[in-house]
């Protein structure tokens, strides 16, 4: 099937352009016409190739163009191909996944970026502005509108992830043992802990984290613990926060000064779970980012990263966005979720 779209459509058929979303859980396909207009969407496995490794990746972005393809009731051409993945961290998984992903056909040209870019793209349509992501890790990047982008951060748990869920679920876990052998202060964290877990004993904190090798995901889950202790007063966990803000705060920040944007008015989008926990995230973080650019506002993204793929793709085919295109995406895009 993928042969006979490829082959067949390069003589007869609507050219189009794709846009990858891809990551640990699965990749999102979406298609539409040079003009803007979305056509169709589709889903496959997981494509970071951390996770899965490079053939399983490449499959899953097969699969998930198919399914996307399969649904337009004409054969295709694609001009240009952008995948945004998670897992392309350093130069080496660039050269990699640069070299891999085009051996799948599937585009005239085909081209790798970090999922970051789709986020940033559809939450500001390509215009200038900023994205704070603070979900089970954190990264922020932002553009200036003028060709210029920046990436901050992202560089892993081990090694970064600062204000991330994962990160605060984390220090909230070694406060919770703290608490219990006298380091720290008595926290209701300790309790809040043990009850997330569904376990009795400081013991069996430690027996889910080691023996039982609890993931960076399940550990990331428990941020909303630390938040709303936070928010009903706990010195413990509202320091835990407070950090958190500082370490989001700053990645932004140093965002909008390496594209020197501190006095231009724009949006910065925050996306994640750690943002769900309201004023407690969002009110000092607000105050951080508007000391540096007073005219920097807050706020939800346009569109969701599968339609900033599309238009990452059509700018490299069009070399610019136009307002036009960009309304297209956002308007026939709006069903795909």
């Amino acid at each position: 099937m993928l042969f006979f779209i490829l082959k067949f459509s390069t003589l007869l058929g609507m050219r189009t352009v794709v846009g990858f979303d891809g990551g640990a859980t699965k990749t999102k396909a979406v298609i539409a016409t040079l003009d803007g207009i979305v056509v169709s969407d589709g889903i496959g496995g997981p494509s970071n190739y951390h996770v899965v490794g490079i053939e399983k990746a490449k499959h899953a972005i097969i699969e998930s163009f198919q399914d996307a393809a399969t649904r337009v009731n004409e054969p295709i051409t694609v001009e240009v191909a952008v995948a945004g993945l998670a897992g392309l961290d350093c130069r080496y998984d660039e050269v990699i996944l640069s070299r891999e992903l085009p051996k799948t056909e599937i585009a005239k040209r085909f081209l790798v970026v970090h999922d970051s870019r789709n986020a940033l793209y559809g939450a500001t349509g390509g215009a200038a502005g900023a994205i704070l992501i603070a979900g089970t890790g954190s990264v922020s990047a932002g553009t200036d509108g003028e060709g210029n982008t920046v990436r901050v951060g992202g560089w892993g748990n081990i090694l970064d992830d600062v204000g991330s869920g994962y990160e605060i679920a984390r220090k909230a876990l070694t406060a919770s043992l703290y608490s219990f052998d006298g380091r720290l202060p008595k926290t209701m964290l300790e309790d809040r802990i043990m009850e997330a877990l569904g376990v009795e004993s400081v013991d069996d904190i430690i027996r889910k984290i080691y023996a039982e090798k609890m993931s960076v995901t399940d550990i990331a889950a428990l941020a909303p613990v630390v938040t709303k202790a936070a928010q009903e007063g706990d010195p413990v966990a509202a320091r835990i926060v407070d950090e958190a803000v500082q370490g989001l705060s700053l990645m932004v920040n140093t965002v909008i000064r390496r594209l020197s944007m501190q006095g231009r008015s724009f949006p910065v989008a925050t996306i994640g779970g750690v943002f769900k926990a309201g004023e407690i995230i969002t009110a000092p973080l607000t105050k951080a980012i508007n000391a540096v650019a007073p005219n920097a506002h807050i706020g939800k993204p346009m569109m969701g990263p599968w339609l900033g793929s599309v238009l990452a793709a059509l700018e490299k085919y069009h070399s610019r966005l136009s307002p036009e295109l960009v309304d297209a995406v956002r308007r026939t895009g709006a069903k795909v979720q």
